[in-house]
């Protein structure tokens, strides 16, 4: 419902008239007056380029409202993204309402919800009444901003990038039911060669499991590496073997490569060179690195009726899991778990 926020329009756009009931404006959006001359409006441009994050507030402002330069919504939310990288409280506040409004951008009520968040963190205090009202529009909305804010910190884009605060956020939204979220708290954990103590393992082996439980693939890939390498547990082929069987059937590409060269090895599973080959061949076809090189050697071991009836397998599995097999994404790569 958009009309929940259309005050948000009025206290954007009037400066010197208070709707009622309207979030008060922004300390940008209070001054008396904006830069009007030429002489003005180059300080304030020159003082934007070179990073001052009010200025670049302030002509993100201007351009919204048209205000001592051509009115362009687009280039104002522009102005607004650079100045919330520098941490400008009241340009996440306005970045929120952009995008809660599309004004100059889609809408995006999750973004919206991420600014009004990092408003509200930056001391914004208009910004605590801006996520009250997205929380009663959209009970999720925080959460799937969590998960927003820990991309955007992990990205560095819209955000310097930090992944401490990235861990934070996602750690937030994984507490609150995000299964992604769970397992890029893993991957951070266990990222960038550290050496993680007994509870930094609990916490990863209990995310993973969480995402699992959800039928999140890469969650479920996550736990057959956590006992294929004994990462906080005892190593034990049979638990990862299941765990791989069951991120396979979920459509994880590594995971239908790994579940084949187990059958192959014998690691955790009886040895099964069709088995093997019905699920290296279908890596082979998705193009999963390492296949080919697997598809090639298991070939060496098999005759070929043995193989077709491997391929025809392989054939109704794809008919039979048509809308999971082998997606290959960036979401599918696994945590890093040297």
């Amino acid at each position: 419902m958009r009309i929940f926020f259309f005050v948000v329009i009025l206290a954007f756009v009037s400066l010197n008239q208070q709707t009622p009931g309207a979030l008060p404006p922004s300390p940008a959006q209070k001054a008396s007056r904006y830069p009007h001359t030429q002489a003005e409006v180059s300080q304030l441009r020159k003082n934007a380029e070179a990073g001052n994050a009010e200025a670049e507030n302030m002509l993100g402002v201007m351009y919204s409202m048209g205000e001592g330069v051509d009115r362009d919504k687009a280039e104002g939310v522009r102005w607004y993204h650079k100045a919330a990288k520098h941490g400008n409280s009241a340009a996440m506040f306005n970045l929120g309402a952009a995008y809660y409004n599309g004004d100059g951008v889609e809408v995006d009520d999750v973004a919206s919800c991420a600014w009004f968040l990092l408003a509200q963190e930056a001391g914004y205090a208009q910004a605590d009444d801006a996520v009250r009202r997205a929380s009663l529009e959209s009970a999720n909305a925080p959460i799937q901003a969590a998960q927003k804010i820990g991309q955007m910190y992990e990205g560095g884009e819209e955000l310097p990038r930090d992944p401490t605060k990235a861990l934070k956020w996602y750690r937030e939204a994984g507490d609150g039911g995000v299964a992604e979220a769970d397992v890029r708290v893993a991957g951070l954990l266990l990222g960038n060669g550290r050496d993680p103590s007994p509870e930094v393992y609990a916490e990863v082996r209990k995310r993973c499991e969480d995402a699992a439980n959800l039928h999140n693939a890469q969650g479920t890939y996550c736990m057959a590496l956590i006992y294929q390498r004994g990462l906080g547990v005892s190593k034990d082929p049979v638990e990862a073997a299941k765990w791989l069987s069951r991120a396979a059937d979920l459509g994880h590409p590594k995971a239908v490569l790994k579940l084949g060269e187990a059958y192959w090895k014998g690691d955790g599973v009886k040895p099964d060179l069709a088995t093997a080959y019905m699920w290296i061949w279908m890596a082979y076809r998705s193009k999963v690195p390492g296949a080919e090189k697997d598809e090639e050697g298991l070939r060496s071991e098999m005759r070929t009726k043995d193989m077709e009836k491997a391929k025809k397998k392989a054939d109704l599995w794809v008919m039979q899991h048509h809308f999971l097999v082998l997606r290959q994404t960036p979401a599918d790569s696994p945590p890093s778990t040297q």
